[in-house]
């Protein structure tokens, strides 16, 4: 069947924080620090598109056919048995890959929304449950919690149940802003998950248990003075902390200097601070502690993203200038904006 496809589609997916301590494996956080993709519908040969990175960060991508954006693009039309077009990929990255900030989630979901675009005019499209379900089989190790909140945004808890992934949004509260601190050394993810356990004791499990339980409860009901031992962890921060050992001191800074909690993000090496105000101060201490320990890195002071990814613009449409003018073109929040909060 020949399709009649729009010449081009933009879309626009958040960087995201996964496990926020306790949640290992089950919680994300869509972060407002954004990749952007465009697929334009481009040449005469559907396996080998031509791709142009923007942005020093992306250097290290492929630009080949195994490019993991156009891999999940690709996917969507596998698996509805619909022709796949010819096509050239414009890819800026913003956000640091291998850094714990979903940066594989954001090709992941920006393919698979950007196929369902292009297909939406043939009513092919999927609806967002069933993309969640290609995004996770597509995600390098099938863990959820990256994807979900890059697809749906906010604050996303996930788990699988006989075989199908259940995702469940909740809003993340504006008052707190993400202090994220990225050394400039990744972690490999699969490096890191090699150094847990095969199994955990009891008392680990029911420590974070409880804990996912409180944070969850404290970020609904406004009790941020209990998110610092919510963020709590024992069953990956203490394992992965070998390949950072710095890691400790550094969230230990980030609590002194007027955070309420934090955590390493994902796999890392980026940490999170959650705070709501001091937020300059926060970043410093970080900053400064991972110095001590010969440890340089970037800063960001980040909104959370409450969207997830979204289309910015099809040949058939018009650009969203709501969505465009909020984010502009440095896709994350001025801390010079801080207001309100704890300490004031």
């Amino acid at each position: 069947m020949a399709l009649v496809l729009p010449a081009s589609v933009t879309v626009l997916t958040p960087a995201t924080s996964a496990n926020l301590g306790p949640g290992f494996d089950s919680l994300g956080l869509a972060l407002q620090l954004y990749n952007r993709f465009e697929v334009v519908e481009h040449g005469d040969d559907p396996l080998h598109p031509l791709i142009t990175i923007k942005g020093a960060l992306g250097d290290g991508l492929s630009t080949g056919p195994d490019n993991l954006f156009f891999r999940s693009f690709a996917l969507l039309f596998e698996r509805l048995e619909i022709p796949l077009p010819s096509v050239r990929i414009f890819m800026t990255i913003n956000v640091p890959p291998g850094c714990g900030l979903g940066s594989s989630a954001t090709a992941v979901v920006g393919g698979l929304v950007a196929a369902n675009e292009l297909i939406r005019p043939q009513n092919l499209s999927l609806p967002t449950e069933d993309l969640l379900e290609l995004a996770v089989e597509a995600e390098a190790g099938n863990h959820p919690d990256n994807v979900a909140p890059a697809l749906l945004g906010g604050l996303v808890a996930t788990t699988n149940l006989d075989g199908k992934i259940h995702a469940i949004k909740t809003p993340f509260p504006d008052a707190l802003k993400a202090v994220v601190f990225t050394p400039s050394f990744p972690m490999d993810t699969v490096a890191g998950r090699k150094l847990l356990p095969a199994s955990y004791l009891k008392a680990d499990v029911t420590f974070n248990t409880g804990r996912v339980a409180l944070l969850l409860t404290a970020l609904q009901m406004g009790r941020y003075e209990v998110i610092g031992e919510a963020m709590q962890d024992r069953l990956h921060q203490p394992y992965r902390q070998v390949l950072f050992p710095a890691m400790p001191e550094i969230i230990q800074a980030a609590i002194a200097a007027g955070a309420y909690g934090a955590s390493l993000s994902g796999g890392g090496s980026s940490l999170i601070a959650l705070a709501d105000s001091h937020l300059n101060e926060v970043l410093q201490a970080m900053q400064e502690t991972a110095r001590a320990a010969n440890i340089e890195g970037t800063g960001r002071i980040l909104r959370a993203d409450q969207n997830g990814a979204r289309v910015l613009k099809t040949s058939r449409g018009r650009v969203r200038k709501e969505v465009s003018a909020r984010y502009g073109d440095q896709y994350y929040w001025s801390p010079a904006r801080q207001g309100g909060g704890r300490g004031k």
